[in-house]
């Protein structure tokens, strides 16, 4: 009998999602950056806060391949990790998300799959801007 995949979600505790794209590493740490930029902060620096509608911290930056957002509740915290690796033909790109802490358990269950089918959307959508823009 094959497993939900919601019931997977909750109980590893995080959604994952990878895309290839036809652009290089740089191209993808570029527009990271220029995100950034968009909402107050100088770039992708550790220790870094956003300024954005909601507020979080900057961490574990390898600048050029990968870095961490966490945002914080009172009983729940987020991180969002950012990754981008060169691979034969333009790069690997994954979003991770974590879900930590004293209710983590009831928004992964409640949230887990509406996370995983928007991170997927939003990978999706930024290849093909960053392909889109390679073209013109």
């Amino acid at each position: 009998m094959r497993t939900p995949y919601l019931c997977i979600c909750i109980f590893k505790g995080f959604m994952e999602e990878t895309i290839e794209a036809r652009v290089s590493p740089e191209e993808v740490w570029q527009m990271w950056e220029r995100a950034h930029r968009l909402h107050g902060s100088e770039g992708v620096e550790s220790g870094k806060k956003g300024k954005a509608q909601f507020r979080y911290q900057v961490r574990d930056v390898d600048k050029g391949r990968k870095f961490s957002m966490v945002w914080k509740t009172l009983f729940v915290r987020m991180i969002f990790t950012h990754e981008v690796l060169a691979i034969k033909y333009g790069s690997s790109i994954s979003y991770k998300v974590e879900i930590k802490g004293l209710f983590a358990w009831p928004v992964r269950y409640f949230l887990g799959k509406k996370i995983q089918t928007n991170i997927r959307h939003v990978l999706k959508a930024m290849v093909s801007e960053l392909e889109t823009q390679r073209i013109k």
